[in-house]
């Protein structure tokens, strides 16, 4: 393995020449000197925000510069605040969440000619490996001007209600958030059943709207002015946020004797980081089954799992995985996966990290109610059952008149219709005058006389120039 050159974010305690523990990505002693160049103008005048789906927690971290693929496996289990945030966020797969990021780069400075530090070139004499007190890397360049990172986790209420604002959010993924994609992204939050939650990381700059609003549409819009009031501020308060790690055979140094287990080590930390992501992702979608405020989007099978065991097992996995990670960092020739790790060093022959079963609680799918088309004008109503004597009067009156005039002349008289006095004198009106014949059969007047038949039935067009029969009794 040939070490390179790698960027990551800045952590307390990196300055130029500082030297890195790749494993814990700790700052060790002063490992290499030399002139640094005078800060190198950058090109952060120009930079945009983008938007962006998250669909995992290894996503977010990516994105943050702390996951699995893009750190080159340095300092993956020492504390950060991006790994904070990235927990704080609770990806998982029921929810909907999205990114907003920025980053700009305003100054840039580094050492063109890095030799070793005095003190790390007598240990080189000596004959003494660098890597306990001076890490495998020394920082050669550290970048200046901020960033910043806005999520938005939105918890849909169904699997369509996800669907639905994923399609109406898709055509602003990957591009420049412009003013049309801002109001894009606010009319595809109010169509949409959800509650949302906003979270902020940022290296430089400051704001002081916070997004809390319970309201998505409100959210979104504390989300663009907070972004707004970062971008007004980056250029007067940057600050140094990523390093550019360099190992230290570029400083004139030695490379690692123990190159094969360093790169065993970097892979069992890797997998460790990825095994690491992938729990917290189901821990994730656990509590929020479990939370009392999205149960009922789920439907839960007969033989259903036992959650609050599910979770404990997943709680201990993320402990093993931090087992297997620190012992690896300790003990560089012994590293190995977490489940082997249990199985070598803890003796647990048959340990198994947790997955999710196959009888897990299913988010509902609800579709959207089905609106049935209007009926036809002239669709025969039901009429059996409503009261003789106002629907007769109604009808008697509209084959002569308009309907305006027959509602307002039988006024009082059609309040005993167990229909839309309106809709029976317009569907009476558009048959009397297509032709049909009504046909009256029994005595309309006598008291307490109801329509006991009907012809054509409910919902029939009552086609021109035929017979439409009601029977009282």
């Amino acid at each position: 393995m040939v070490m390179k050159q790698e960027t990551v974010p800045m952590r307390d305690g990196y300055d130029i020449g500082i030297g890195v523990s790749m494993a814990s990505g700790s700052p060790m002693a002063l490992g290499a000197t030399g002139t640094v160049t005078p800060p190198q103008v950058g090109g952060g005048e120009t930079g945009s925000f983008t938007f962006r789906r998250i669909e995992t927690t290894q996503d977010l971290e990516s994105e943050l510069g702390v996951g699995a693929d893009v750190s080159a496996g340095i300092g993956l289990f020492s504390g950060s605040a991006s790994l904070d945030f990235s927990k704080r966020c609770r990806v998982q797969s029921s929810s909907l969440t999205v990114m907003v990021s920025n980053s700009r780069t305003f100054a840039f400075e580094q050492m063109d000619s890095p030799v070793l530090s005095e003190a790390a070139a007598k240990l080189v004499e000596r004959g003494k490996p660098l890597e306990e007190q001076f890490g495998e890397y020394f920082v050669r360049g550290i970048g200046t001007g901020g960033r910043f990172f806005g999520v938005v986790r939105i918890d849909t209420k169904s699997v369509q209600s996800k669907m639905s604002l994923n399609a109406a959010l898709e055509g602003s993924y990957g591009v420049t958030v412009s003013a049309e994609v801002r109001i894009s992204i606010s009319e595809a939050m109010r169509n949409a059943e959800a509650r949302a939650e906003a979270f902020i990381l940022h290296d430089g700059g400051t704001f002081t709207t916070q997004p809390r609003s319970g309201d998505p549409v409100e959210l979104v819009n504390q989300l663009y002015k907070a972004m707004d009031e970062w971008t007004a501020s980056v250029r007067a308060e940057p600050r140094s946020y990523t390093v550019t790690l360099a190992p230290y055979a570029i400083a004139l140094g030695p490379t690692p004797p123990n190159i094969a287990d360093i790169e065993k080590q970097r892979r069992v930390l890797i997998r460790c980081a990825k095994l690491r992501s992938q729990s917290i992702d189901m821990l994730n979608l656990v509590d929020y089954i479990l939370d009392i405020r999205h149960t009922d989007e789920f439907e839960f099978a007969p033989d259903r799992p036992d959650l609050q065991a599910l979770r404990a097992a997943l709680a201990g996995d993320l402990d093993v995985i931090e087992e297997a990670a620190s012992f690896a960092i300790e003990n560089l020739k012994e590293a190995r996966d977490p489940e082997v790790f249990m199985r070598d060093i803890r003796g647990k022959a048959d340990f198994r990290l947790t997955g999710l079963p196959t009888n897990m609680p299913k988010q509902k799918e609800i579709l959207p109610p089905i609106t049935p088309p209007p009926a036809a004008p002239n669709a025969m109503p039901n009429l059996v059952g409503q009261m003789a004597e106002p629907v007769t009067h109604l009808l008697a009156c509209i084959n002569l008149e308009g309907v305006d005039h027959c509602l307002n002349f039988l006024g009082s008289r059609l309040d005993a219709l167990g229909l839309d006095r309106r809709e029976l004198g317009n569907f009476f009106f558009t048959v009397l005058r297509s032709g049909v014949t009504p046909d009256v059969r029994g005595d309309a007047s006598r008291p307490g006389s109801r329509i006991t038949s009907q012809s054509p039935a409910p919902g029939t067009p009552v086609e021109p120039l035929t017979v439409m029969t009601l029977v009282v009794a």
